[in-house]
């Protein structure tokens, strides 16, 4: 009787755990409540809003919710709370938390053709919410190894438990959904979106335009991009459309690509002045008139509170930067109390400038076994900030991250006034093509902010075209 009562007590925990997907009506594993799901959401998208920032266009995040809100009327769950948001992010992706929460990247929205797409785009992610496929991998999820340390770094206030909300809210973003519940959620969202008013083939027409996007540039830098969150198999787009014709009614119609250009004119494209500018390697803040320049070829996210940068694949380290308080203190001290909030060992630091900079920089360590790291944390005064840049790494790959670290902390400088005024953004703006142009010289009004070939995608064109004279285009103007 003692042998089995644990294996009675994991198949009545794991029946409790069984729900109904609201969406398809079958049982499936989620030890989240409704209730538990919209608070897990209305945490995380705090998180969301404070470190990657809303878009400050409030005509456009109307339009948006306007769209969002009709769909959420027809879907499976119209009860949640739903919100949609234009997120200040330069990467191209749209992504859903937990409970009725919709955000799209200001990136995503030049490579939408038209408003039909944009309601597909939607409609997709409401129907990962009906579906409870976030809630659903959220249940699966287990220790986050690195990233417990890193949260021990930048965020030593909030590390009540494993999904505090410093490490929640992104570990849900960073969340891949597998094949079954991408191509659920393409047909739910079609169907969200024909049942609404808007042509459902739009779904189909964005996963090509973000799939030629792909191959000709790449994965894109900052929060990861659709098709990193969204697989891609090679057949996805013939299933779309076919789900689109069987969902397609004599009212699903709507189009609006006049209205959706009207929108998007004047974006901006690329990283914003606000959150300061990454232009190859170097971020660039004209505002706190601060400079750095991170390892060629990592990828480099900018959020609102935060910029991180990473190396391609799964080398276990990160550099990231923020500003935090000195609470009156010189460098040496506020760094040292921070690092002994987050529970970390100092090995070594020295107080020194960096620059010209005042500074104080050391190494520091914590936390056993998967989860044990080092870090090289400086901590810089500038123009009245104190700013934290760490190098972190595995504890078994640091002595090799080490050399790159210092380089990094010793990039750090300070921007004159004219040197700030001179870091603008791009936008897009629209063009009538002249006899003579081509998609190169038409993106080299960007200033480097897009290739030619994602211009052409941009415009629904093949790389290898020539735009035709009197067409009207999309560009991008330097700022």
């Amino acid at each position: 009787m003692k042998r089995t009562l644990p294996l009675f007590l994991i198949v009545v925990a794991t029946a409790i755990a069984c729900v109904t997907n609201p969406a398809t009506g079958q049982r499936q594993f989620n030890i989240l409540s409704e209730g538990d799901e919209v608070a897990l959401g209305k945490q995380s998208d705090a998180q969301i809003r404070q470190e990657m920032g809303v878009y400050a266009d409030q005509p456009l995040q109307d339009y948006v919710n306007r769209v969002g809100q009709a769909m959420a009327k027809t879907s499976h769950r119209p009860q949640l709370p739903w919100t949609f948001a234009v997120v200040d992010a330069s990467a191209i992706n749209a992504f859903a938390l937990p409970g009725g929460y919709i955000y799209l990247t200001r990136g995503i929205l030049p490579f939408l053709r038209d408003e039909a797409e944009m309601a597909n785009v939607i409609g997709h992610e409401i129907a990962h919410v009906t579906a409870m496929h976030g809630a659903t991998a959220y249940s699966r999820q287990q220790g986050i190894g690195l990233g417990l340390g890193i949260g021990r770094i930048f965020a030593p206030e909030n590390r009540q438990g494993l999904f505090s909300i410093a490490e929640g809210a992104f570990g849900l973003l960073f969340l891949k959904h597998g094949r079954d519940a991408e191509l659920e959620a393409d047909r739910l969202g079609v169907g969200y979106a024909a049942n609404s008013g808007w042509n459902p083939s739009g779904m189909a027409g964005m996963l090509s335009t973000l799939g030629r996007l792909s191959e000709a540039s790449g994965s894109s830098r900052g929060v990861p991009n659709f098709l990193s969150t969204h697989p891609l198999p090679e057949d996805r787009v013939a299933q779309v459309q076919s789900v689109a014709d069987a969902a397609r009614t004599a009212t699903s119609t709507r189009v609006n690509a006049d209205n959706f250009a009207r929108r998007i004119d004047g974006l901006v494209f690329g990283d914003s002045r606000e959150q300061g500018i990454v232009r190859g390697r170097d971020f660039l803040h004209p505002i706190l008139r601060m400079a750095l320049q991170f390892p060629a070829g990592w990828q480099i996210s900018n959020g609102a509170q935060q910029v991180v940068a990473q190396p391609e694949g799964d080398q276990p380290m990160a550099v990231m930067m923020e500003i935090v308080d000195d609470g009156g203190r010189s460098p040496a001290q506020a760094g040292r109390a921070r690092m002994a909030q987050a529970e970390l060992t100092e090995r070594a630091g020295e107080s020194t400038t960096i620059n010209g900079l005042p500074a104080f920089v050391g190494v520091f360590s914590g936390g056993t076994g998967n989860e044990a790291i080092v870090a090289r944390v400086a901590f810089i005064s500038h123009a009245g900030r104190l700013y934290q840049v760490a190098g972190v790494a595995a504890e078994n790959a640091f002595s090799q991250a080490d050399p790159t670290f210092r380089q990094v902390i010793g990039s750090f400088r300070g921007m004159t006034a004219a040197e700030a005024d001179r870091v603008q953004p791009a936008r897009v703006d629209f063009h009538t093509v002249r006899t003579g142009d081509t998609w190169a010289s038409l993106a080299k009004t960007s200033g480097g902010a897009v290739t030619a070939s994602a211009l052409a995608i941009m415009n629904g064109a093949d790389p290898s075209s020539t735009p035709k004279a009197g067409m009207r285009v999309r560009v991008v103007i330097e700022g």
